[in-house]
């Protein structure tokens, strides 16, 4: 847990102080939503389905462990 805090922290830190690294990010979200929007809803639902998908490999894979 503290790995993926602090990983957060660091992208979160990178962001504010690198301007052009956030207009990227920012313009690559604002593109991702549009194109949401523009295939809405069976994009919205293939968003759903890829969610599950990946939900349930990482909990099958973290049962594995141990």
């Amino acid at each position: 847990m503290l790995r993926v805090i602090s990983l957060f922290g660091f992208g979160g830190g990178f962001l504010m102080i690198s301007p052009d690294l956030r207009s990227t990010v920012l313009a690559a979200l604002a593109t991702g939503l549009s194109d949401l929007d523009k295939y809405s809803p069976w994009s919205y639902v293939a968003c759903a389905v890829a969610g599950l998908l990946f939900v349930g490999v990482w909990l099958n894979r973290g049962s594995r462990v141990g």
